[in-house]
């Protein structure tokens, strides 16, 4: 049960936050909020800031455990200060993510040929390189600007059809954007859970009735998925469109498009019984999509209908369960634009010494020697999100590590287990030795063939017994001299079962 109810929170999350943002299209008031809500989309350059929080309330008599667990996701901020979206497509973004007592402040940025990130504390930028997608693809010279034409149909299409819920205001205000009193229409709606299944039976309803916009949608897609299907080298008589060949745009757009509306109007049939079972299947979802889930949101228009403000509230009530300790969590977003369609130039950051990250395989100890020991974003790696633990289980009659018991010490084959503990295994065939350095800390071990001494970071250790080759080819070592020397700790539990850990 915690998979599914982990997976419907998922979920639900950002389709709630959908609803939200495109909460109708309908006139109110003599405002005309399909076009406050497309407004933005003519957007050519703007600077923004946004600040994302997050607050999770505790169920009733949890664990010290959880409860650290809801205090950290309290702590979670997402400042962005400076967003700039430049003319030419260009964006940067500067901010601060918030943790525990951490500020790390970050910057991005993205052209047509990179994306680029950098944080405090890091002793260089990451970028991904993004110019050799058509080539990738084998859709070079592939026009990229279809997939934000596609964005904007989709964006219409949607707004088009979406109901207007039953909370809807609209008013006349002065605000404050970027320091400046602004005159702006104020849109206000409220949308509870118990609305939401309503709302999409209605959108369903609009859009099997919105022939021309539905036939538009579906023709826009063909333009940005045809030439990928072709450039693939896919069998195009498999797609599923009987006679008709895929290069005739007409036929295959009207067949698609009854198709669509068909299952539309399929599922329109049976909607209701299917939410009722539904419901029955997964009862918490009664909770979820109950009037104790709520949300909220403030969109401020400027006359051109640009949105130059908004407040989001998203409040989401959750089952009792005790794979989730959580009454509710709520989820604030602010933002305000300002410079809309005016000059705007990006902050690029320069990737010269930077790690491309598309190619560059980091083990732990790279990714961290990346960033300046005792910074936050160091601490926030190694300690927080634990990158460099490592967990190994070796069976009695384990038939990878195969260990060997010799007057009652464990012996190993040295690369399997120093691998899976991200270190480096050189052969130095001169001395005969193996020469393993630790990923983490960078310390150096040496075994030498035959020899029943080792030098485990500069200190001389004597073995049980001298490193041997066994019938597989493989240099055997003492597990618990490898294992420490590595600096990782052995627990043997009562059924010889061994249990290897690196923090």
């Amino acid at each position: 049960m915690r998979t599914k109810k982990a997976t419907i929170t998922k979920w639900l999350l950002p389709f709630l936050a959908i609803l939200l943002i495109l909460a109708g299209c309908q006139t109110v008031g003599g405002f005309d909020v399909n076009k406050a809500l497309l407004g933005d989309l003519d957007v050519k350059s703007s600077e923004s800031s946004t600040t994302l929080s997050l607050n999770a309330v505790p169920a009733a008599g949890i664990s010290a455990e959880d409860q650290e667990i809801v205090d950290l996701i309290n702590s979670f901020s997402l400042t962005l200060g400076s967003v700039k979206l430049q003319d030419n497509g260009n964006v940067s973004a500067s901010g601060i993510v918030g943790y525990k007592q951490m500020q790390i402040p970050f910057s991005f940025f993205m052209d047509s040929a990179n994306i680029v990130f950098t944080a405090e504390g890091a002793k260089q930028p990451f970028y991904y390189p993004i110019s050799g997608y058509d080539p990738v693809l084998g859709l070079e010279g592939f026009d990229q600007t279809k997939v934000t034409e596609l964005s904007k149909l989709v964006t219409q299409f949607v707004v088009k059809n979406l109901p207007n819920p039953e909370a809807i205001t609209v008013a006349s205000v002065t605000e404050s954007v970027y320091g400046q009193q602004v005159g702006l229409t104020k849109l206000h709606t409220e949308i509870s859970g118990q609305e939401l299944p309503g709302l999409l039976k209605t959108f369903l309803k609009a859009v099997s009735k919105d022939t021309e916009g539905f036939t538009a949608l579906i023709s826009g897609l063909y333009d940005y998925l045809y030439p990928l299907i072709e450039a693939s080298g896919d069998d195009l008589d498999s797609l599923g469109f009987g006679e008709i060949p895929l290069e005739n745009k007409e036929d295959v757009v009207t067949v698609a498009h009854d198709a669509a509306k068909l299952a539309v109007d399929a599922l329109l049939l049976v909607y209701d019984k299917q939410l009722e079972n539904l419901y029955k299947d997964t009862p918490e979802l009664k909770t979820i999509l109950g009037k104790d889930t709520k949300l909220a949101v403030d969109l401020f228009v400027d006359s051109g209908f640009h949105i130059r403000k908004q407040n989001i509230d998203l409040h989401v009530a959750l089952p009792a369960n005790d794979d989730l300790p959580l009454q509710s969590i709520n989820v604030k977003l602010a933002s305000e634009t300002w410079n809309v369609n005016g000059p705007v130039t990006a902050d690029p950051i320069s990737t010269v010494g930077a790690i491309n990250y598309s190619t560059a395989e980091l083990t732990p100890g790279e990714t961290l020697r990346s960033f300046e020991q005792g910074s936050d974003i160091y601490n926030l790696l190694k300690d927080d999100m634990g990158i460099t633990y490592r967990s190994l289980m070796i069976a009695p009659d384990d038939d990878y590590y195969y260990p060997v018991v010799i007057n009652g010490t464990t012996f190993v084959p040295l690369r399997y287990v120093a691998e899976d503990l991200d270190a480096t295994v050189e052969w130095d065939a001169v001395n005969r030795a193996i020469n393993v350095t630790d990923d983490v800390y960078g310390d150096k071990l040496v075994f030498k063939i035959g020899s029943d001494q080792a030098l485990i970071g500069g200190t001389t250790v004597k073995l049980v017994k001298p490193v041997f080759v066994d019938e597989y080819g493989d240099a055997n070592v003492p597990l618990r001299v490898l294992a420490q020397g590595l600096h990782a700790t052995i627990d043997v539990d009562e059924d010889g079962y061994i249990w290897i850990e690196r923090p």
